[in-house]
Protein backbone atom coordinates (compact mmCIF):
# COMPACT_ATOMS: atom_id res chain seq x y z
CA UNK A 1 0.00 0.00 0.00
CA UNK A 2 0.83 3.20 -1.44
CA UNK A 3 2.09 5.62 2.10
CA UNK A 4 0.15 8.59 2.22
CA UNK A 5 1.52 12.29 3.24
CA UNK A 6 -0.42 13.56 5.80
CA UNK A 7 -2.13 17.16 4.69
CA UNK A 8 -1.05 20.39 6.71
CA UNK A 9 -3.67 21.69 8.74
CA UNK A 10 -5.40 24.79 6.68
CA UNK A 11 -5.75 28.09 8.72
CA UNK A 12 -9.61 29.10 9.25
CA UNK A 13 -9.42 32.20 6.83
CA UNK A 14 -7.79 30.17 3.84
CA UNK A 15 -10.25 26.51 4.87
CA UNK A 16 -12.75 27.22 2.12
CA UNK A 17 -10.49 28.62 -0.55
CA UNK A 18 -8.18 24.97 0.16
CA UNK A 19 -11.44 23.24 0.12
CA UNK A 20 -12.06 24.58 -3.46
CA UNK A 21 -9.09 24.16 -4.69
CA UNK A 22 -9.03 20.07 -3.87
CA UNK A 23 -12.86 19.35 -4.91
CA UNK A 24 -12.12 18.71 -8.37
CA UNK A 25 -9.20 16.40 -8.07
CA UNK A 26 -11.46 14.92 -5.26
CA UNK A 27 -13.82 13.50 -6.87
CA UNK A 28 -11.74 11.26 -8.98
CA UNK A 29 -9.46 10.35 -6.31
CA UNK A 30 -11.66 10.05 -3.20
CA UNK A 31 -12.57 5.77 -2.18
CA UNK A 32 -15.59 5.99 -1.73
CA UNK A 33 -15.21 3.27 0.68
CA UNK A 34 -14.06 5.94 3.20
CA UNK A 35 -16.90 8.09 3.41
CA UNK A 36 -19.02 4.19 3.96
CA UNK A 37 -16.90 3.72 6.58
CA UNK A 38 -17.40 7.53 8.21
CA UNK A 39 -21.09 7.19 7.50
CA UNK A 40 -21.39 4.26 9.58
CA UNK A 41 -18.76 6.04 12.52
CA UNK A 42 -20.72 9.13 12.41
CA UNK A 43 -24.17 7.48 12.33
CA UNK A 44 -23.21 4.75 15.37
CA UNK A 45 -21.14 7.46 17.36
CA UNK A 46 -18.72 5.65 17.87
CA UNK A 47 -15.26 3.67 15.91
CA UNK A 48 -15.66 0.58 17.92
CA UNK A 49 -19.87 0.39 16.96
CA UNK A 50 -18.80 1.22 13.55
CA UNK A 51 -16.53 -1.55 13.19
CA UNK A 52 -18.84 -4.14 14.75
CA UNK A 53 -21.57 -3.26 12.19
CA UNK A 54 -18.87 -2.79 9.50
CA UNK A 55 -17.01 -6.23 10.43
CA UNK A 56 -13.53 -4.69 10.50
CA UNK A 57 -11.27 -4.25 13.39
CA UNK A 58 -10.81 -0.60 14.91
CA UNK A 59 -7.72 0.02 13.93
CA UNK A 60 -8.93 -0.39 10.21
CA UNK A 61 -11.43 2.16 10.76
CA UNK A 62 -9.54 4.61 13.23
CA UNK A 63 -6.98 4.56 9.84
CA UNK A 64 -9.95 5.31 7.65
CA UNK A 65 -11.30 8.08 8.69
CA UNK A 66 -7.95 9.24 9.24
CA UNK A 67 -7.41 8.84 5.49
CA UNK A 68 -10.63 10.44 4.32
CA UNK A 69 -9.73 13.84 6.74
CA UNK A 70 -6.32 13.86 4.87
CA UNK A 71 -8.01 13.41 1.62
CA UNK A 72 -10.98 16.13 2.72
CA UNK A 73 -8.36 18.32 4.23
CA UNK A 74 -10.47 18.99 7.33
CA UNK A 75 -10.87 17.28 10.38
CA UNK A 76 -14.02 15.52 11.00
CA UNK A 77 -14.46 14.42 14.30
CA UNK A 78 -13.10 15.30 17.62
CA UNK A 79 -12.85 11.91 19.87
CA UNK A 80 -10.93 11.11 23.17
CA UNK A 81 -11.08 7.61 25.22
CA UNK A 82 -14.82 8.56 26.47
CA UNK A 83 -16.33 11.25 23.85
CA UNK A 84 -16.88 11.26 20.24
CA UNK A 85 -18.48 14.40 18.08
CA UNK A 86 -18.27 15.61 14.92
CA UNK A 87 -16.87 18.97 13.82
CA UNK A 88 -18.79 21.51 11.61
CA UNK A 89 -17.24 20.10 8.58
CA UNK A 90 -18.25 16.44 9.82
CA UNK A 91 -21.65 17.62 10.30
CA UNK A 92 -21.77 18.56 6.29
CA UNK A 93 -20.16 15.68 5.14
CA UNK A 94 -22.46 13.45 6.78
CA UNK A 95 -25.81 15.52 5.55
CA UNK A 96 -23.82 14.91 1.97
CA UNK A 97 -22.78 10.88 2.46
CA UNK A 98 -26.49 10.57 3.79
CA UNK A 99 -27.97 12.12 0.43
CA UNK A 100 -25.51 10.13 -1.44
CA UNK A 101 -25.84 6.58 -0.25
CA UNK A 102 -29.75 7.28 -0.12
CA UNK A 103 -29.45 8.04 -3.61
CA UNK A 104 -27.22 4.61 -4.30
CA UNK A 105 -30.40 2.90 -2.27
CA UNK A 106 -32.88 4.14 -4.95
CA UNK A 107 -31.32 3.05 -8.00
CA UNK A 108 -33.30 -0.30 -8.58
CA UNK A 109 -36.49 1.21 -8.51
CA UNK A 110 -35.04 4.33 -10.39
CA UNK A 111 -33.98 1.85 -13.13
CA UNK A 112 -36.90 -0.59 -13.34
CA UNK A 113 -39.18 2.74 -13.68
CA UNK A 114 -37.11 4.62 -16.42
CA UNK A 115 -34.72 7.47 -16.76
CA UNK A 116 -37.73 10.24 -16.31
CA UNK A 117 -38.62 8.88 -13.02
CA UNK A 118 -38.44 10.62 -9.66
CA UNK A 119 -37.69 8.01 -7.00
CA UNK A 120 -36.79 8.72 -2.92
CA UNK A 121 -38.38 10.90 -0.58
CA UNK A 122 -39.01 14.70 -0.25
CA UNK A 123 -38.60 16.94 2.42
CA UNK A 124 -40.58 20.22 2.78
CA UNK A 125 -40.59 22.15 6.33
CA UNK A 126 -43.60 24.03 6.56
CA UNK A 127 -45.16 26.91 9.17
CA UNK A 128 -48.18 25.77 10.78
CA UNK A 129 -51.01 27.89 9.11
CA UNK A 130 -49.86 27.70 5.84
CA UNK A 131 -53.09 27.20 3.95
CA UNK A 132 -53.26 27.94 0.01
CA UNK A 133 -54.72 26.65 -2.43
CA UNK A 134 -51.74 27.43 -4.88
CA UNK A 135 -49.47 24.94 -2.45
CA UNK A 136 -52.43 22.00 -2.47
CA UNK A 137 -52.53 22.14 -6.33
CA UNK A 138 -48.55 21.89 -6.56
CA UNK A 139 -48.72 18.89 -3.83
CA UNK A 140 -51.09 17.50 -5.96
CA UNK A 141 -49.40 18.08 -9.27
CA UNK A 142 -46.52 16.78 -7.89
CA UNK A 143 -47.89 13.40 -6.64
CA UNK A 144 -49.31 13.01 -9.93
CA UNK A 145 -46.10 13.31 -11.79
CA UNK A 146 -43.95 11.54 -9.52
CA UNK A 147 -46.25 8.96 -7.54
CA UNK A 148 -42.69 7.20 -6.26
CA UNK A 149 -41.32 9.91 -4.24
CA UNK A 150 -42.64 9.71 -0.18
CA UNK A 151 -43.36 13.52 0.91
CA UNK A 152 -42.51 13.91 4.32
CA UNK A 153 -43.79 17.18 5.58
CA UNK A 154 -42.75 18.52 8.77
CA UNK A 155 -43.89 21.69 10.94
CA UNK A 156 -41.67 24.46 12.28
CA UNK A 157 -41.78 28.08 13.42
CA UNK A 158 -41.16 30.58 10.15
CA UNK A 159 -37.80 31.65 12.35
CA UNK A 160 -36.56 27.94 12.57
CA UNK A 161 -36.91 27.38 9.26
CA UNK A 162 -34.90 29.99 8.18
CA UNK A 163 -32.40 29.54 10.89
CA UNK A 164 -32.08 25.34 9.20
CA UNK A 165 -32.23 26.75 5.69
CA UNK A 166 -29.43 29.01 6.77
CA UNK A 167 -27.28 25.89 8.49
CA UNK A 168 -28.04 23.86 5.39
CA UNK A 169 -30.42 21.20 7.08
CA UNK A 170 -33.69 22.70 5.08
CA UNK A 171 -33.53 22.53 1.04
CA UNK A 172 -36.94 24.03 0.91
CA UNK A 173 -38.90 25.82 3.55
CA UNK A 174 -42.46 27.64 3.32
CA UNK A 175 -42.93 30.86 5.77
CA UNK A 176 -42.96 34.04 6.89
CA UNK A 177 -40.32 36.38 6.66
CA UNK A 178 -40.56 39.90 7.88
CA UNK A 179 -36.39 40.37 7.69
CA UNK A 180 -34.85 38.74 4.77
CA UNK A 181 -31.39 36.82 5.39
CA UNK A 182 -29.06 38.03 2.74
CA UNK A 183 -28.13 34.20 2.72
CA UNK A 184 -31.44 33.43 1.39
CA UNK A 185 -33.47 32.60 -1.37
CA UNK A 186 -37.41 34.48 -0.88
CA UNK A 187 -39.85 33.93 -3.31
CA UNK A 188 -42.94 35.87 -3.03
CA UNK A 189 -45.71 33.00 -3.07
CA UNK A 190 -49.25 34.29 -1.71
CA UNK A 191 -50.51 37.12 0.78
CA UNK A 192 -52.49 36.35 3.85
CA UNK A 193 -54.82 38.45 6.06
CA UNK A 194 -55.29 38.41 9.32
CA UNK A 195 -57.86 39.40 11.69
CA UNK A 196 -58.78 39.22 15.59
CA UNK A 197 -61.05 36.71 16.86
CA UNK A 198 -62.35 35.19 20.09
CA UNK A 199 -64.14 32.32 21.19
CA UNK A 200 -68.00 31.51 22.44
CA UNK A 201 -66.42 31.75 26.00
CA UNK A 202 -65.44 35.39 25.41
CA UNK A 203 -67.73 38.56 27.03
CA UNK A 204 -67.49 39.61 22.78
CA UNK A 205 -68.89 36.65 21.19
CA UNK A 206 -71.45 37.79 19.22
CA UNK A 207 -71.46 41.22 19.82
CA UNK A 208 -72.02 43.43 16.66
CA UNK A 209 -71.30 47.23 16.40
CA UNK A 210 -67.87 46.88 17.69
CA UNK A 211 -64.80 49.18 17.33
CA UNK A 212 -61.12 48.26 18.29
CA UNK A 213 -61.66 50.84 21.24
CA UNK A 214 -63.62 47.83 22.74
CA UNK A 215 -60.80 45.82 22.92
CA UNK A 216 -58.78 47.84 25.28
CA UNK A 217 -57.21 46.32 27.82
CA UNK A 218 -58.16 42.28 26.56
CA UNK A 219 -55.76 39.81 27.22
CA UNK A 220 -54.30 38.03 24.12
CA UNK A 221 -52.82 35.12 22.58
CA UNK A 222 -51.01 35.20 19.87
CA UNK A 223 -48.03 33.09 18.12
CA UNK A 224 -44.10 33.20 19.24
CA UNK A 225 -42.72 34.54 15.99
CA UNK A 226 -45.36 37.39 16.40
CA UNK A 227 -44.28 38.21 20.26
CA UNK A 228 -40.75 37.84 19.81
CA UNK A 229 -40.05 40.05 15.99
CA UNK A 230 -41.08 43.25 15.01
CA UNK A 231 -43.45 43.07 12.10
CA UNK A 232 -44.05 46.27 10.99
CA UNK A 233 -47.92 46.31 9.97
CA UNK A 234 -48.66 43.37 11.23
CA UNK A 235 -49.97 41.72 14.19
CA UNK A 236 -47.36 43.34 16.46
CA UNK A 237 -48.57 46.62 15.25
CA UNK A 238 -51.78 45.62 15.55
CA UNK A 239 -51.54 44.85 19.20
CA UNK A 240 -50.71 47.84 20.08
CA UNK A 241 -53.27 49.49 17.75
CA UNK A 242 -55.56 48.06 20.16
CA UNK A 243 -53.98 48.53 23.32
CA UNK A 244 -54.38 44.85 24.31
CA UNK A 245 -53.06 44.05 27.42
CA UNK A 246 -49.20 42.82 28.62
CA UNK A 247 -47.96 40.14 28.72
CA UNK A 248 -49.79 37.88 26.12
CA UNK A 249 -51.51 35.12 28.46
CA UNK A 250 -50.33 32.37 25.88
CA UNK A 251 -48.14 31.75 22.67
CA UNK A 252 -47.62 29.20 20.50
CA UNK A 253 -45.57 27.89 17.79
CA UNK A 254 -48.50 26.40 16.26
CA UNK A 255 -52.19 27.57 14.52
CA UNK A 256 -53.92 24.35 16.20
CA UNK A 257 -52.55 25.60 19.50
CA UNK A 258 -53.43 29.51 19.41
CA UNK A 259 -56.50 28.45 18.00
CA UNK A 260 -57.35 26.33 21.13
CA UNK A 261 -56.73 29.11 23.77
CA UNK A 262 -59.19 31.52 21.90
CA UNK A 263 -61.40 28.87 22.13
CA UNK A 264 -60.82 27.85 25.25
CA UNK A 265 -61.50 31.89 26.54
CA UNK A 266 -57.93 32.41 27.48
CA UNK A 267 -58.17 35.83 25.23
CA UNK A 268 -58.38 37.19 21.56
CA UNK A 269 -56.06 36.73 18.92
CA UNK A 270 -55.05 37.40 15.35
CA UNK A 271 -55.88 34.42 12.77
CA UNK A 272 -55.59 34.15 9.63
CA UNK A 273 -58.85 35.15 8.34
CA UNK A 274 -59.35 32.86 5.09
CA UNK A 275 -58.07 29.64 7.70
CA UNK A 276 -60.55 30.62 10.38
CA UNK A 277 -63.52 31.04 7.59
CA UNK A 278 -64.68 27.62 8.53
CA UNK A 279 -64.99 27.90 12.16
CA UNK A 280 -66.53 31.26 11.71
CA UNK A 281 -69.92 29.57 9.98
CA UNK A 282 -69.35 27.24 12.44
CA UNK A 283 -70.28 29.37 15.56
CA UNK A 284 -66.96 28.75 17.02
CA UNK A 285 -64.90 32.02 16.78
CA UNK A 286 -66.46 35.47 16.79
CA UNK A 287 -64.77 38.14 14.09
CA UNK A 288 -63.68 41.19 16.14
CA UNK A 289 -62.68 44.54 14.67
CA UNK A 290 -60.80 45.85 12.66
CA UNK A 291 -62.93 44.80 9.73
CA UNK A 292 -61.21 47.14 7.61
CA UNK A 293 -57.63 47.52 6.98
CA UNK A 294 -56.78 44.26 8.15
CA UNK A 295 -53.24 43.73 8.42
CA UNK A 296 -51.56 41.72 5.27
CA UNK A 297 -48.49 39.14 5.98
CA UNK A 298 -46.44 37.62 2.62
CA UNK A 299 -45.66 33.75 2.46
CA UNK A 300 -42.66 32.88 1.04
CA UNK A 301 -40.29 29.92 -0.44
CA UNK A 302 -37.19 30.03 1.39
CA UNK A 303 -34.15 27.99 0.00
CA UNK A 304 -30.82 28.50 0.28
CA UNK A 305 -28.33 29.68 -3.15
CA UNK A 306 -25.46 27.75 -1.88
CA UNK A 307 -27.18 24.53 -1.33
CA UNK A 308 -27.35 22.54 -4.46
CA UNK A 309 -31.31 21.05 -5.08
CA UNK A 310 -31.37 17.56 -6.00
CA UNK A 311 -33.61 16.24 -8.95
CA UNK A 312 -36.80 15.94 -6.62
CA UNK A 313 -36.54 19.15 -4.79
CA UNK A 314 -35.73 21.14 -8.05
CA UNK A 315 -38.79 19.50 -9.46
CA UNK A 316 -41.31 20.50 -6.80
CA UNK A 317 -39.62 23.73 -6.95
CA UNK A 318 -40.33 24.23 -10.15
CA UNK A 319 -44.06 23.14 -10.40
CA UNK A 320 -44.33 26.08 -7.53
CA UNK A 321 -42.41 28.97 -9.51
CA UNK A 322 -44.41 27.62 -12.55
CA UNK A 323 -47.82 27.98 -10.65
CA UNK A 324 -47.12 31.47 -9.23
CA UNK A 325 -46.12 32.90 -12.37
CA UNK A 326 -49.29 31.74 -13.77
CA UNK A 327 -51.72 33.60 -11.19
CA UNK A 328 -51.63 37.36 -10.39
CA UNK A 329 -51.26 38.54 -6.45
CA UNK A 330 -54.88 38.80 -6.50
CA UNK A 331 -55.45 35.33 -7.69
CA UNK A 332 -52.48 34.88 -4.65
CA UNK A 333 -53.95 37.01 -1.89
CA UNK A 334 -56.49 35.52 0.95
CA UNK A 335 -59.63 36.19 1.64
CA UNK A 336 -59.99 36.68 -1.86
CA UNK A 337 -62.55 39.73 -1.00
CA UNK A 338 -59.08 41.84 0.45
CA UNK A 339 -56.96 41.49 -2.47
CA UNK A 340 -55.48 44.47 -3.34
CA UNK A 341 -57.10 46.05 -0.77
CA UNK A 342 -53.37 46.63 1.17
CA UNK A 343 -50.35 47.66 0.25
CA UNK A 344 -47.33 44.55 0.17
CA UNK A 345 -45.87 44.44 3.07
CA UNK A 346 -42.34 46.08 3.30
CA UNK A 347 -39.92 42.89 4.21
CA UNK A 348 -36.50 44.47 5.55
CA UNK A 349 -33.39 43.00 4.84
CA UNK A 350 -31.20 42.05 7.93
CA UNK A 351 -27.83 43.38 8.20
Amino acid sequence: MTAMTAVPPTPPRSRAASLSRVSRPLAHQLDWNLLRAFLTIAEQGSISRAADVLHRSQPAISAALKRLEQQIGATLALRTATSFRLTEPGQILLRECQEIFNTIAQMPRLLDGGGDSLVGTFSLRLASHIVSDLIDTTIAEFHRRYPRVTMDISISPSSQIVEDALNRSVKVGIGLASVQHPDLRYQHLYREHFGFFCGPLHRLFGRTGLTLKDLEGEKAVSFRVFTFSDWVQTIGALNKRANLAVPMVGISDHLEEVRRMILAGMGIGAMPIHVMERDERDGLLWRLPPYEDAPAIDVHLITNPKVQLGRIESAFVHLLTSAVQAKPLSERSYPPSLAGAQRRPRARRAS
